[in-house]
């Protein structure tokens, strides 16, 4: 009897397994079918573009340029320095305002050289009695010389002291005149018409000779001197035409290559081009940067595309192109490249496309070869999101799904 009870036991904890595991077994979900399970790729999601992200190929112009940057300086440009030593008594301008040339500008004290004036003009006086006396004794010297009175020596005499007096005479008019010389330039002139740009000294100052006094600067006409690499500098000629950007002024500029350089500058292997710009714009100062284009060949009727549409795989360039509502790849060739254009970026397709091609005009990384293509209207540029994530009630609720550049499978 002891025996028997062990093994009903056994036989009651295996039943009650049994009915546990069947009700577990219809608890779980049937399982999908065979084909299900092998699995079939799902269609393709459609990829929807702004219209800003696709742009149709067409002939246009382009142009190859070199880009040029340097810093705008005046052509004319002086400094005022004082010729005479002196006590600056007067100085009438400042910073930022006009003069004209010939304006008095400023002054030195001049009563020392108005008495020097006034001491040079007593000695020419008096060099010219000592002329004239010299002459009257010559004349008389002479007519006694004639009539035997006196010696040949006594008339040579008396002819080397009007000669001497004569020198005399001279010397004390050029001294007079480099007195009022003097006296002139204590007036302080300018040389240019211009602006003053920076004043060195203050009125009172003590001043020696070639002091530094002001600045002037003719801004009419400016100059910029920008460094073009050798490799290029040939396409380089005197006369043409170079479109100007400076900083903080809205309105471009056009200046001229007026004078290229005759050698290179040393450790750069540039050349330097001097650009002139007639300036007439009042917000155009000294100083300011500005960048340049120099366009040097032009291509008209050739197939252009943005430079962001190109793919580079390394080995081959391609494009996105939308052919017959799906995305494919095209190969391209390049040729010239117009960078910093009015139209942006572009580049020239020698091969693999044709006009009327529309293809995907930015960066959107890599997308699905295949998928549909819609483009939609009101989609920020560059927005490709995928399904899910808009607002079911906006009506882009029932547009088809897009696929987002960063989950796009490649090719």
């Amino acid at each position: 009897m002891t025996r028997i009870v062990p093994v009903v036991l056994l036989v009651i904890a295996l039943v009650a397994a049994g009915g546990w595991w069947a009700s577990r077994r219809d608890a779980l979900p049937a399982a999908p079918p065979v084909s299900a399970q092998a699995g079939t790729s799902p269609a393709p999601s459609t990829l929807e573009f702004a219209p800003t992200d696709v742009t149709v190929v067409a002939p246009r112009a382009i142009s190859r340029s070199i880009p040029l940057t340097g810093t705008l300086r005046p052509v004319e440009q002086t400094l005022v320095k004082a010729k005479v030593a002196g006590e600056l008594r007067e100085l009438s301008v400042r910073e930022g305002m006009t003069v004209r040339r010939g304006q008095v500008i400023g002054r030195i004290e001049t009563v020392d050289f108005e008495t020097r004036v006034r001491e040079r003009v007593a000695q020419l006086q008096a060099a010219e009695s000592q002329v004239d006396q010299a002459r009257r004794s010559l004349e008389n010297t002479r007519q006694l010389h004639d009539k035997g009175f006196v010696s040949q020596s006594a008339l040579d005499q008396s002819r080397s002291g009007w000669e001497i007096a004569s020198g005399t005479r001279d010397a004390a008019r050029e001294q007079l005149v480099l007195a009022r010389k003097a006296l002139g330039d204590a007036q302080l002139v300018a040389p240019i018409d211009g602006v003053v740009a920076e004043r060195f000294a203050q009125a009172g100052e003590k001043l020696p000779v070639d002091a530094r006094v002001l600045s002037i600067v003719n801004l009419s006409r400016m100059e910029i001197e920008a460094p073009v690499p050798a490799a290029e500098v040939g396409t380089v000629r005197i006369g043409q035409s170079v479109e100007l950007r400076i900083e903080g002024v809205a309105q471009r500029q056009t200046g001229h290559i007026v004078r290229i350089a005759p050698t290179t500058q040393a450790g750069t292997r540039s050349v330097p081009v001097y650009i002139a710009l007639d300036n007439r714009d009042p917000s155009v100062r000294a100083g300011l940067f500005a960048q340049g284009t120099l366009v040097v060949e032009t291509r008209s009727g050739v197939l252009a595309v943005p430079q962001a549409a190109i793919r580079d795989a390394g080995a081959r360039l391609f494009v996105y192109a939308i052919v017959e509502g799906k995305l494919v790849e095209r190969e391209v060739r390049l040729g010239l490249r117009d960078e910093g254009g009015r139209g942006g970026d572009l580049v020239e397709v020698i091969s693999g496309l044709t006009a009327g091609d529309r293809i995907v005009a930015v960066n959107l990384g890599a997308l699905r070869v295949g998928s549909p293509v819609r483009v939609g209207a009101g989609t920020g540029p560059g927005d490709a999101r995928e399904g899910p994530g808009r607002n079911d009630a906006s009506p882009e609720a029932a547009m088809p799904a897009v696929i987002a550049p960063a989950a796009a499978a490649t090719r």
